[in-house]
């Protein structure tokens, strides 16, 4: 029994099967490379369960999809349910992976959006009626009661192939938008028949899926639901469910043969922000707990969920049963393990990047990066660390994410390891992003676990590495993962007293003092702050400086970059109250956000009082009170203005930085150049090269 999370590590009985803890995975299909051309699991998506049912999971829900796809037909790669041919593949490669680590896994019967009512139709969206919320999700065909026939008769055929094949549950899909959800508001469904109308009769066919599942598993076999009584939906024609009747709904599906209730919050075509790191944690628990003051049932709460003490504190307030959720299980497939072993210190926590939903549901991508989880996509194929054939002595350059991911594995794969750092403390720029994104300091504070706890890693603070020391030290290998060189801005006045870079930031952080700086006082608070921050420094501090000093950032900010590092300075001094401008070649600022929060933050810039975007707007100097620009309008005709900040700062990103890289390789037979270095992206992009660096040595 955990001594920590007393009551998340505890097991729950849901009808005929016994979790061994509350956590549950929701499903996500991982895409491509996980499924076959011809709607098979592989051995990737066998891993990548089989990895999660170690981890401890108390039940894994996967997608399934109840009809045979064709080419061009589907949009998600999909494992198939549609007949007993399904059956082997379906039990070899999904099933016998999580039961060989005594896990249960749960068949989700694929009904979103889409539908293949026969092998002639064009799988596509479906519903009670045309109604769309928003024009870029229209196109849906109103399902006639015929149709609807045909819906239920497959469905149930789903849930028999899925029983047959070993799945432990089975889940119906009512929720984010999807048909059934579709049908039980009120903003979509403007049916006259007995589909339609009053609540009872917009629940229907939800209550028939249900009780026809009922009498296709039997009595002792879980049906959990996914179902979202909050959905922030509104259209002219009504507006979604209310709470009110969300706690009917609740009752009559518990009625129909619900065994545990997974709630979702809002519908794919919501507006309102809902898996962000704007968000906090276990913020959609009021849902839960409304729908658990008349429920029977286990009530499970997704969405938000990433850290176990904030999951623990809310079973023990009593606001939920069961916490579902994905990204901690794509960050830490052993989070539950390490959940019922009290070993919180090893977790390796969401940082809520979302690149994970990013790449698999708005780009259509495979899930291959997580922003602290390397092992994911093709890497499935190996274990975490496999044993190297030849142990190596391995120098790595930069202690970022690609870097220690490099020493940690080079080090768990057999090899001994040299890590050098050029400042007084580890974490690259995460160091600074964490000042902007508090979530990344969970990652910092894990990078740095990972080394004390990997004792093969000899670290090396306050260290340059040159050609020279290469060839002193003499390695078989060499990892460079120093970062990207901070693009700058060549326009009058750009090396003026006001003006800030990222890398000025970077470099106090590392207890040196930025070179060029103008002005008396300028040079002495420089000086001050590296001197004062070599020695004592967390992001939680600097955060808190920022909000409280006018020094280096100033009152009023001109930002010229808004691409996300000037999103997040930008953000960091909205909540300051700093008046803000930010300042964009492009055509949208925040153009290279994560798809899940651009609309978000644009949207949260754009109401602020303090902030003023300007994209299409070049700089052409900069001025003791703010900078020169010509803005561009949608007819492509220019105007010369003037944008206000007593600070400047240049936040344009990085550009690759070979020049050590190319150095040493005449010097070391095996050099690889990972992370921003090589190729400036994004935390999940360094934390995944790294990773493949050290392996491939």
């Amino acid at each position: 029994m955990s001594k920590e999370y007393p009551i998340l590590g505890s097991p729950l009985q849901v009808n005929g099967v016994t979790m061994r803890n509350r956590m549950i995975t929701t499903s996500m299909s991982p895409g491509e490379g996980y499924v076959t051309d011809d709607n098979r699991p592989t051995e990737l998506l066998a891993a990548y369960l089989e990895e999660r049912a170690a981890g401890g999971t108390g039940m894994i829900i996967q997608t399934i999809c109840p009809w045979k796809r064709y080419e061009g037909d589907g949009i998600h790669a999909l494992p198939s349910c549609y007949d007993e041919t399904c059956i082997p593949d379906l039990k070899k490669y999904m099933i016998d992976p999580v039961h060989k680590h005594n896990g249960l896994i749960c068949a989700q019967l694929y009904y979103v959006h889409d539908w293949k009512p026969d092998a002639e139709t064009k799988e596509g969206p479906y519903g009670p009626s045309e109604i769309a919320v928003i024009p870029m999700m229209s196109g849906f065909r109103t399902m006639t009661l015929e149709q609807i026939e045909d819906f239920k008769a497959q469905f149930f055929n789903a849930a028999k192939v899925c029983k047959e094949a070993g799945f432990d549950a089975v889940e119906v899909m009512a929720g984010v938008g999807g048909i059934l959800s579709r049908f039980m508001s009120s903003a979509t469904n403007d049916r006259t028949d007995q589909y339609g109308g009053s609540l009872e009769n917009r629940c229907r066919l939800t209550l028939e899926i249900i009780r026809g599942t009922r009498e296709v598993v039997g009595p002792d076999y879980p049906i959990v639901v996914r179902w979202s009584p909050i959905d922030f939906i509104k259209t002219p024609q009504g507006e979604g469910l209310s709470m009110e009747e969300s706690l009917q709904i609740a009752q009559w599906m518990e009625s129909a043969g619900l065994d545990m209730h997974d709630l979702s919050v809002g519908w794919h075509e919501t507006s309102v922000p809902l898996t962000t790191k704007g968000i906090e944690d276990g913020h959609w628990m009021y849902i839960a707990e409304q729908i658990k003051s008349v429920a029977k049932k286990p009530v499970g709460q997704g969405y938000r969920n990433t850290d176990p003490t904030v999951m623990e504190q809310n079973l023990q307030d009593g606001k939920c049963d069961v916490i579902a959720g994905l990204r901690y299980s794509i960050a830490d497939p052993a989070l539950p393990l390490k959940v019922m072993e009290d070993r919180t210190a090893d977790m390796r926590k969401c940082i809520v990047c979302c690149r994970c939903i990013d790449d698999v549901v708005s780009r259509g991508l495979p899930l291959v990066y997580c922003g602290v989880n390397p092992h994911l996509g093709p890497e499935l194929e190996h274990d975490m660390y496999p044993p190297a054939e030849k142990s190596k002595r391995v120098m790595v350059i930069g202690s970022g994410p690609a870097g220690i991911n490099a020493a940690v594995t080079a080090a768990k794969r057999g090899h001994t390891v040299d890590l050098y750092e050029m400042g007084p403390r580890l974490g690259g720029c995460v160091k600074m992003s964490s000042i902007f994104s508090p979530y990344h300091e969970r990652y910092l504070d894990y990078m740095k676990h990972l080394v004390e706890t990997t004792p093969e890693v000899k670290v090396h603070l306050n260290t340059e590495v040159t050609p020279q020391l290469v060839q002193q030290v003499k390695p078989d290998a060499a990892i460079v993962a120093i970062g990207g060189a901070p693009i700058n801005i060549d326009v009058p006045g750009a090396q003026g007293k006001n003006v800030i870079t990222s890398h000025d930031f970077l470099e106090m952080i590392n207890g040196h003092k930025p070179q060029g700086k103008k002005g008396l006082f300028n040079n002495f608070m420089w000086g001050a702050g590296a001197f004062f921050l070599k020695r004592y420094y967390t992001p939680s501090f600097a955060r808190d400086m920022t909000a409280k000093m006018s020094w280096p950032i100033g009152r009023e900010i001109a930002i010229i970059g808004g691409g996300l590092p000037g999103c997040e300075l930008g953000h960091l001094c909205m909540e300051t109250g700093r008046k803000t401008s930010i300042i964009e070649e492009k055509k949208k600022v925040g153009y290279d956000v994560s798809p899940s929060e651009r609309f978000g933050l644009t949207s949260a810039f754009k109401k602020a009082p303090n902030v003023e975007l300007y994209p299409l707007t070049r700089v052409t100097a900069v001025k003791e009170s703010g900078v020169d620009c010509v803005q561009t309008d949608k007819e492509g005709n220019e105007k010369n203005i003037f944008v206000p900040g007593k600070t400047v700062a240049v936040t344009l990103g990085l550009d690759p930085n070979h020049g050590l890289g190319e150095k040493i390789k005449p010097l070391v037979d095996e050099v690889y150049l990972v992370g921003d270095c090589d190729n400036p992206a994004r935390i999940a992009d360094a934390t995944k090269a790294g990773y493949v660096a050290a392996c491939a040595l």
